[in-house]
């Protein structure tokens, strides 16, 4: 989003967390909707991960190029907003990591993180052998829709957090 820094490397991603924890202490009066906003969205991707799991399971054991990558495994400002409405602590990250390295939370089995707690750029990924596989489901309309009202519900989320009036502006 516009406006928010690029948390890409170690110095970035620690300034943000601790901007976003700074807010949260001393706004959290004023951040009540961020942390309802963001409990419906944890709710929503719970809600539509089974699907997502049972096409993954489905592609991604016979995937020759595996999109679980580093460039995907980062938070970025608008997670750690959401993990810090949760009352998370976004995990230690390895930075320096080729791009193209397979992620360091994929696992034999996929992911080691719940999928409501990824970062944003796994969640909001889909590859294309995938999304055609869950085109053809018959419940593929429902989980469009629920995706598409996770996606309102956090922008809406990074709207409110962005209405509060920084530290510094009072």
């Amino acid at each position: 989003m516009a406006g928010y820094p690029d948390c890409r490397d170690l110095t970035a991603y620690n300034q943000a967390i601790l901007r976003v924890d700074e807010v949260f202490g001393r706004r959290s009066h004023r951040l009540q909707k961020v942390r309802e906003l963001a409990r419906k969205i944890r709710t929503g991707i719970d809600a539509i991960s089974p699907f997502i799991q049972r096409s993954a399971g489905v592609i991604c054991p016979l995937c020759e190029n595996v999109c679980c990558i580093s460039k995907h495994g980062y938070f970025n400002y608008e997670d750690i907003i959401y993990l810090s409405a949760l009352e998370l602590k976004p995990p230690a990250l390895e930075f320096g990591r080729n791009d193209n390295d397979p992620c360091r939370f994929l696992t034999e089995t996929g992911c080691s993180m719940e999928r409501s707690v990824r970062p944003s750029g796994c969640n909001w990924y889909f590859c294309d052998p995938l999304l055609d596989l869950m085109e053809t489901d018959p419940a593929y309309r429902q989980f469009d829709d629920a995706l598409q009202d996770v996606a309102h519900l956090w922008m809406e989320m990074v709207e409110e957090f962005g209405g509060v009036p920084a530290i510094r502006d009072t």
